[in-house]
């Protein structure tokens, strides 16, 4: 078995940068739905890469929080 210590964060509000970066992720999650949709009825030829940017504008979505809360915990 691993012995798996984390670490405790001292306090339990939310900062401004991490409203912000809330708001960021959630707009770009929003858009990546609407190019979802616009992936279906686009214009003829880029209906693929118009499905394929919502995708990745989701996966970035969720990406973002964890890339950043992850610069955060290792310089607290």
């Amino acid at each position: 078995m691993s012995n798996i210590a984390t670490t405790k964060r001292t306090r339990n509000s939310a900062t401004f940068a991490d409203v912000i970066v809330f708001i960021f992720s959630f707009a770009l999650f929003v858009f990546g739905l609407y190019l979802f949709g616009a992936g279906f009825f686009g214009a003829a030829g880029t209906q693929f890469w118009l499905f394929w940017a919502g995708l990745l504008a989701s996966c970035l979505a969720f990406i973002v929080p964890m890339v950043y809360h992850w610069i955060v915990d290792r310089k607290g």
